[in-house]
């Protein structure tokens, strides 16, 4: 099948790293894999964040004419698309492009993560509201990511729309049991770590917002226990990444490392050699940090949301605590450091789960049967 793939808020190849990227290009690989040719039709990006009316008047415009270009592009190829796949729909990203090219082409529109929010109805962001339900009321196939998205686009679908629910998934890696006291001894030479303390580790984008937040209750938390023997790397930069620096800094000394920016496959090796992964995950859709944490066998302690809650078991592959609650987020903590044996079991049932729920192949197979649903033979 040819899919033209869309992603309205970043392209795949996008230069900055995000969970978000990341998925993208995991989707495209998942469709890849089960024999689809996936062709990325625009990298124009729809996203307004400040809520400019001005600026989003400009994206529609430009839209228009991107619309124009793909069709008369697809008009004088030798090939088509039979199918169109829009990633991660909402209010200040909506899909200007899709509906009006599948209207035209009458192929299936397929929207992944699609979300609406009905407080925007008289905000900065209507007319992005506005065409989000204009999106899903043309969307044959819906595939939700998010438990949390589901309830709220459901008036807006046709009643033949088809929808699938999909975990978060990512590639498979080797467990890293038997080698994780060697990559913690080098690593600690390296980076002049003891290696024989419990080792915390993060992975985020040190942005404002949500971000930041969840960095400064993740220092506020810590501060809290530091009558235990433990040290945190954090791994990740950005715009914000001093006022991030100065939330840590009452944990002096050589407790916290920051480990900068790293391209994924530098983050491996810390995964693994890691104890427990520590992220607040405030108004976090999943984390695909948190994932990639379970499949390195890590235990993860993490603010609960109802997409934390589909990559974490709480109390089986991890702890969720309430959101946004210091104290709980603390405690939870102090716990897996206290009881080794806890962690370890923990970290083996996470890289089971992942095993059995979470693989960029079982996602294959599913999106695969979706897709084949959508489309005449």
């Amino acid at each position: 099948m040819q899919i033209g793939f869309y992603a309205p808020m970043k392209a795949p190849d996008h230069p900055s790293p995000s969970g978000d990227r990341t998925l993208a290009q995991l989707l495209i690989e998942a469709m890849t894999l089960a024999g689809h040719n996936v062709e990325v039709m625009s990298k124009q990006r729809a996203i307004d964040i400040s809520g400019d009316l001005e600026n989003q008047e400009k994206i529609r415009e430009q839209s228009a004419a991107e619309a124009t270009r793909i069709l008369d592009q697809l008009q004088h190829s030798t090939h088509s698309i039979d199918l169109w796949f829009t990633y991660h729909l909402f209010h200040k990203a909506p899909d200007w492009l899709g509906p009006r090219i599948c209207e035209r082409l009458d192929i299936p529109y397929v929207v992944a993560e699609a979300s609406y929010s009905p407080k925007q109805k008289n905000g900065p962001w209507q007319a992005g509201l506005s065409n989000v339900e204009t999106a899903l009321a043309r969307a044959a196939g819906i595939v939700s990511l998010n438990p949390r998205d589901h309830e709220c686009i459901q008036p807006f679908l046709k009643p033949k729309a088809k929808q699938i629910a999909l975990l978060p998934f990512t590639h498979e890696t080797a467990s890293p049991s038997g080698n994780r006291g060697q990559l913690k001894e080098k690593l600690g030479r390296d980076l002049d770590i003891d290696p024989g303390l419990p080792w915390l580790v993060t992975v985020a984008m040190m942005r404002k917002g949500d971000k930041e937040r969840s960095f400064s209750m993740l220092a506020a938390a810590l501060n809290t226990i530091t009558d235990l023997a433990w040290r945190l790397i954090i791994i990740g930069d950005g715009e914000a990444a001093q006022l991030v620096k100065s939330a840590f800094a009452p944990l002096n000394g050589n407790r916290v490392c920051f480990a900068g920016e790293l391209k994924t496959k530098e983050v491996q090796p810390y995964l693994d050699a890691s104890d427990i992964f520590v992220w607040p995950a405030i108004h976090e859709a999943f984390g695909m940090a948190m994932l990639e944490a379970q499949r390195h066998a890590l235990p993860v302690v993490a603010g609960h949301t109802d997409g934390t809650a589909t990559i974490v078991d709480d109390d089986c592959t991890g702890i969720l605590t309430d959101p946004e609650n210091t104290a709980a987020f603390s405690q939870a903590i102090r716990r897996l450091i206290e009881d080794p044996g806890l962690r370890e079991r923990m970290g083996q049932n996470a890289r089971q789960k992942f095993l059995s729920h979470h693989t960029l192949e079982g996602a294959s197979r599913t999106l695969d049967g979706f897709l084949r649903s959508l489309t005449p033979e």
